[in-house]
């Protein structure tokens, strides 16, 4: 896995989420930046280290998630392509960001709740120049059973009609 562009879409890092126990993670502390994360190494456009290294079975399902947004972007998708045009004015931006969470090792069940695999947009409170306004999260799920799930076709379908149709209703009211 690495950096890449399809269609003009960027995939411009990862993050994997690794829950422990019971509790929450601490974010941003906790989180283990970039691909292949390994513990003291400091990813690129990053200020600390990994706390830990990423699984095996969370890299396994990072790839395959990894592999289903390239095809994913690839087909190049008619809603998220106007999303971006229509949209870039409201902090949308072609730009994604691979995100594994990790509960292997969580009980169960996880007293906080189970993030499920989906796609979508993150947009920051405060402009941050020259960090973009936003990224497209394509979340993928290894559970703790070891099952991995990637975002569903009916869950990006729904995500990107919902956007759509805000994104236009912002844009005729300006």
């Amino acid at each position: 896995m690495d950096s890449f562009e399809i269609n003009g879409y960027v995939l411009a890092g990862a993050e994997y989420w690794p829950y422990i126990g019971k509790d929450d993670i601490d974010y941003p502390k906790d989180v283990l930046w970039g691909f292949y994360p390994e513990k003291g190494v400091i990813p690129p456009g990053e200020t600390e280290a990994n706390v830990d290294s990423a699984r095996p079975e969370a890299i396994d399902c990072a790839q395959q998630s990894f592999t289903a947004l390239q095809v994913f972007l690839a087909k190049n998708s008619p809603a998220l392509r106007q999303i971006v045009e229509l949209g870039a004015d409201q902090g949308y931006v072609p730009r994604f960001y691979l995100w594994t969470n990790d509960y292997s090792r969580a009980a169960e069940p996880f007293p906080p709740g189970r993030r499920e695999a989906r796609l979508w947009y993150w947009k920051r409170k405060q402009p941050e120049p020259p960090k973009p306004p936003g990224y497209w999260k394509w979340e993928a799920t290894l559970t703790q059973t070891g099952a991995c799930t990637i975002p569903a076709p009916e869950q990006i379908e729904q995500y990107l009609a919902d956007t759509l149709a805000e994104v236009k209703a912002k844009h005729a009211a300006n």
